[in-house]
């Protein structure tokens, strides 16, 4: 059971079922995903934590680049309320007083001159046409398409396995390719973040058998060379949770996300989420290049900051 605020209690993954009576109310925003609140979760401070507030859903979370604590709901009821009394929690516990990851659908329940409610365009979630991207028709798509092309005709056997995710030994090789990515970043001397989300991977990985995700592996010659980790979600969405490949395969994104995408399409999926680029001038760019259709906004909420009479206020 979730308790009342003030109180939390630890997530754990016997609470899937109460986090979803809430989730599934909404669209599959990331942030309040099941397996991204179970995985992301980092034994720092007090972690993630959940509770319940006017019948919203309450979440301690924390920062996945930073780990810092900061406080977020999700629901529509007495939205106002539920964000003062947050922002109230927040500031006597020594945490940020500015709310996370509000979704569209409670920010536009906000309404007090006291609050300030913007959007926060890190954290938007990026939404693809599993038709568009299984097709790559089109001028939009034209250097994904020759890189696709050029990828099947350079590794002419790569083909993909749907892997059971509980396997030990998939496991090493799911690491092995983090490896293989991350040596390349540094032989190519980019900038690379990699810590918190293998922490989050690994922790998924030692509760496989808990989840029911879609392993897909991408193998050359026997050897995993990428890897998708998807979750199939209601009203025709899917979720990908982990993407990852050996990028010495020039144009093997290219042809990993047109194979899935045919996958997901053949299982009806109409809408990928690929998440938040969380400001990751790389990422960001990556992503649009795939012409996203559209966005899960998410906002940023807090007291109006006063400076003399004059009240600074950011519009929504």
């Amino acid at each position: 059971m979730i308790p009342e605020f003030p109180n939390f209690k630890k997530i754990c993954l016997t609470d899937r079922k109460d986090i979803e009576s809430y989730t599934d109310k909404f669209p599959p925003y990331s942030d309040f995903n099941f397996i991204n609140l179970w995985s992301w979760n980092p034994k720092v401070q007090e972690g993630r934590m959940i509770s319940k507030l006017n019948n919203n859903l309450v979440v301690h979370f924390t920062d996945y680049r930073t780990k810092e604590p900061s406080l977020s709901f999700l629901g529509t009821n007495n939205c106002t309320d539920t964000a003062k009394k947050l922002i109230e929690f927040a500031k006597a516990k020594g945490v940020s007083e500015t709310l996370c990851y509000i979704v569209q659908e409670s920010a536009e329940k906000i309404h007090n001159n006291t609050l300030t409610v913007e959007e926060d365009i890190d954290n938007f979630d990026y939404i693809f046409s599993v038709k568009q991207l299984a097709n790559t028709s089109g001028a939009n798509f034209k250097s994904k398409r020759h890189l696709s092309n050029r990828f099947c005709r350079d590794y002419p056997d790569t083909h993909l396995k749907f892997l059971n995710f509980s396997d030990s030994e998939t496991h090493k090789k799911i690491i092995s390719v983090l490896r293989k990515w991350e040596n390349k970043k540094i032989q190519d001397n980019k900038s690379y973040e990699l810590d918190h989300e293998e922490i989050a991977l690994q922790r998924l990985l030692k509760t496989a058998h808990n989840h029911n995700l879609i392993l897909s592996g991408f193998f050359f010659e026997d050897e995993m060379i990428g890897f998708s980790l998807d979750e199939l979600l209601p009203n025709n969405y899917a979720i990908s949770h982990f993407f990852k490949a050996d990028t010495n395969f020039k144009g093997i994104y290219e042809f990993m996300n047109k194979m899935m995408a045919e996958y997901l399409l053949s299982r009806k999926v109409e809408l990928w989420n690929w998440e938040q680029d969380l400001n990751i001038d790389g990422l960001r760019r990556l992503k649009m290049s795939y012409r996203p259709v559209g966005f899960l906004k998410k906002y940023k909420v807090s007291t109006v900051v006063k400076q003399g009479e004059v009240i600074i206020q950011t519009d929504t």
